[in-house]
């Protein structure tokens, strides 16, 4: 996995004032180092009203701030023939009696929807490209209205018209010849969507979440299509904790669970979906022909809500090596959930005091690229820990770590062995488990900071002496 390369992306900001992407460069470069601390511990005094001026500028943009990292993570995918694109919506709440500006004011909390588009690998291991788009939402009600780049709100026909549009997006930014496959929860099962995915001829594994009619077979219904096929094979897995303390909405969508291992059978086959009675869309066809995957938990642990997914998906279901890709490539979207903690945990964004809309989304996309790099660094070190580190780190970096760590570590060390390294140098104890965002975050942080010094002092000492 090629790791993200901040300077180098930042290098090509361009805000339309070279002092603007100057002032980019250098706040990046500090929140790089330290990317969960406040601003008021990064900058000096001058340094601080510059920074908040910065977020302020009406001439400073989300999209623009995002634009080099986006163009650098579908080059990153260019190699692949196909690209996952998995998207999800994630509530970012800012606490206070007073109201941000522009903002959804929720009694005590200012509310943003923010929808993200992160490009992966197809293959096994959980490679991360970046991000493919973000945008952001306010709801009121039933009603959703996209934040502009002028700075207007603009109401959504539904509030499932988000999902589309990043569809679009990203295959109007995918570079030419690659596959896209769009992988989308249950606020995704939607007919108009999925014909739009099939127009632009992109794939798409999308989590069913409605009773989805059916032209033909003995049931009338998606959920029970499957119900008299055989399972075509089993397999065991890790589903990792979900804590309580999360946004009501994130919460009723994906239950509170403690961390185990399941055991899943699958199957699957082919249907063919009407299209719903009470649409009020033109222009959509009466059935569309599709595939089912059905994922269940055989013997979930008492008390425990069973694993149960039902896929709708346009990739091919003959052979269970096809079934199985179907489920792995579902099983990606967990990637999602990571990347928002390591935005919000991480980075500590819900914790950034900017005052208005304008200024929380360039901090979001001063800080966006930063959390991709941080999600790289932990996916390399949990689901890649037997690889040799060839990406995260230079040689010099490695080098400050043995010191710095006092560990033994190896000329070519391992993923894990990198990860827990970095931790323990943010304060991780081995006997706490795997390493937490935080302390990987001050781990990360440090080490920049100590090879920053390094770097320095070598230099010195290089210099001919008169």
């Amino acid at each position: 996995m090629s790791i993200v390369d901040l300077p180098g992306e930042l290098a090509a900001v361009d805000l339309g004032d070279k002092r603007l992407n100057a002032r980019a460069r250098l706040i990046v470069g500090r929140l790089q180092e330290r990317p969960a601390s406040s601003f008021p511990a990064l900058f000096d005094e001058s340094e601080l009203e510059a920074h908040y001026r910065f977020t302020n500028n009406e001439a400073v943009e989300l999209h623009k701030l995002l634009s080099p990292h986006t163009r650098a993570s579908w080059g990153r995918s260019a190699a692949a023939p196909h690209a996952l694109v998995v998207h999800d919506t994630t509530e970012l709440s800012f606490p206070g009696e007073s109201e941000r500006e522009g903002l959804a004011f929720m009694g005590t909390r200012s509310v943003l929807q923010l929808h993200v588009s992160l490009l992966v690998g197809t293959v096994e291991a959980p490679v991360v490209h970046g991000l493919a788009g973000m945008r952001g939402y306010l709801v009121a009600g039933q009603l959703w209205g996209e934040v502009m780049p002028g700075g207007d709100t603009q109401a959504l026909t539904s509030g499932s018209d988000r999902w589309r549009d990043a569809a679009i997006s990203a295959r109007a930014d995918a570079p030419s010849g690659t596959r896209l496959v769009h992988v989308m929860d249950r606020e995704a099962d939607d007919f108009a969507l999925w014909k739009t995915i099939i127009e632009q001829g992109d794939d798409f594994v999308i989590r069913s979440a409605h009773r989805n009619r059916l032209t033909t077979g003995p049931t009338r219904y998606l959920a029970a299509r499957l119900q008299d096929e055989p399972f075509l094979f089993g397999r065991k897995v890790y589903l990792s904790r979900r804590a309580g303390k999360r946004p009501s909405t994130d919460v009723k969508r994906h239950p509170t669970r403690d961390a185990r291992f399941a055991r899943l059978v699958v199957r699957a086959g082919p249907v063919e979906v009407l299209r719903p009675s009470d649409t009020w869309r033109k222009g959509l066809p009466k059935t569309l022909a599709l595939h089912v995957v059905e994922i269940v938990e055989a013997e979930p642990p008492e008390g425990e809500e069973p694993i149960s997914w039902r896929l709708i998906t346009t990739l091919p279901v003959s052979t269970a090596d096809e079934v199985e890709r179907v489920v792995d490539i579902y099983r990606k979207r967990w990637l999602i959930e990571e990347y928002f903690k390591a935005l919000k945990t991480g980075c500590s964004l819900e914790d950034r005091q900017a005052e208005t809309r304008w200024a929380l989304l360039n901090t979001l996309g001063l800080l966006a690229p930063v959390a991709v790099r941080l999600l790289q660094l932990r996916a390399l070190g949990r689901h890649e820990p037997d690889v040799a580190a060839s990406g995260p780190l230079d040689e010099l970096e490695l080098t400050v770590l043995r010191h710095a760590t006092g560990q033994k570590l190896p000329e070519r060390p391992s993923n894990e062995a990198v990860m827990m390294a970095l931790a323990r140098l943010g304060g991780h104890l081995r006997s706490n488990g795997d390493p937490g965002w935080l302390v990987l975050a001050r781990g990360y942080a440090r080490l920049l900071r100590l090879a920053e010094g390094w770097r320095a002092a070598l230099a010195h000492l290089r210099k001919p002496t008169v």
